[in-house]
């Protein structure tokens, strides 16, 4: 029979009075009380409190905050105020994000706690401003989601200097500028989630996607290894993977010859609603993933297969 060495090593542990064995099994760390609930009580986030970067994106942002808002969390919505964002002239809609609106439409729909925050989460300055008037307002943040990017797709070979800094700053130094400070609240509470918005386009290659495939696949490598530190302190690190998304009331993208290939080749054949992309980051959201970090679920329809 083989030896059991992790085992033989507590027991020496034990032995010698270096561990105590109910470290391994006892209610504060495990959630026993979980047991005899029904799935829906564990997907009730009612009295979280989350904040979504990105939070009026027409796609992912905005079915985030509804699917968080309708299990019952009070929710931030952050974005650019509208004007900064048509500044930028890197939209890729025409119409300008509406955190304000998104916010008061999530709230009348939901009977939820829903406010707008306005600032520029690529920048260092700007995040722990962000996260500290999401902190006060909330009273806390039990969940980060890190939906807001930025980002410029293309050949590889045209894209210039410009292209390529502003999308490691919109694609992964935001997300992690955004971690690293979400953690100055999560770890004196010793509890939170942070999700990130990956992407199946870092999982498998495709046409024109090299620079922003390449740092979602950075992002998700990111997850793992944060997901791994922080446990300990109560707090997961998960994250989806999404794909293509479409939904009814948005208009069609402008990109469609573009995008024509990752739709093609999904297994599902067509575009993915961003609620069903929002479902999961509920789901990682709520005691229904207690016992997962440092994980990516892919969501892409079958993308990456």
């Amino acid at each position: 029979m083989p030896r059991d060495y992790m085992h033989e090593t507590l027991q020496r542990h034990v032995a010698r009075g270096e561990a105590d064995s109910g470290y391994w099994w006892d209610e504060d760390r495990i959630p026993l009380d979980t047991i005899d609930k029904r799935v829906p009580e564990l997907l009730d986030l009612t009295g979280k409190k989350a904040v979504v970067t990105g939070g009026a994106g027409l796609n992912l942002g905005q079915a985030c905050v509804n699917r968080l808002a309708g299990l019952g969390a009070d929710v931030a919505v952050v974005d650019l105020e509208p004007d900064a964002a048509q500044r930028s002239g890197r939209q890729r809609w025409a119409a300008l994000p509406d955190a304000e609106g998104v916010a008061q439409q999530a709230a009348k729909k939901w009977g939820a706690n829903v406010f707008p925050v306005y600032g520029d989460v690529m920048h260092w300055d700007s995040v722990q401003d962000v996260l500290a008037r999401c902190h006060d307002r909330l009273g806390g943040i039990d969940i980060l989601v890190n939906n807001a990017a930025d980002t410029a797709n293309g050949d590889f070979a045209t894209m210039t200097r410009e292209d390529i800094d502003r999308s490691v700053q919109g694609t992964l130094v935001g997300t992690l500028y955004c971690s690293r400070v979400v953690l100055d609240y999560m770890i004196p509470q010793a509890s939170g989630r942070i999700i990130n918005i990956g992407s199946e386009a870092g999982l498998s290659a495709m046409p024109r996607l090299t620079l922003y495939g390449s740092l979602k696949a950075g992002l998700a490598t990111f997850t793992r290894f944060l997901g791994k530190e922080v446990a300990h302190h109560g707090i997961q690190v998960l994250g989806v993977n999404a794909g293509s998304m479409w939904g009814p009331n948005r208009p069609v993208p402008t990109d469609v010859a573009e995008t024509l290939y990752p739709r093609a080749r999904t297994a599902i054949q067509r575009y993915e609603l961003p609620e069903e992309v929002a479902n999961m980051v509920a789901f990682l959201a709520s005691d229904a993933a207690s016992c997962m970090t440092g994980t990516m679920v892919d969501m892409g329809g079958g993308m990456s297969i």
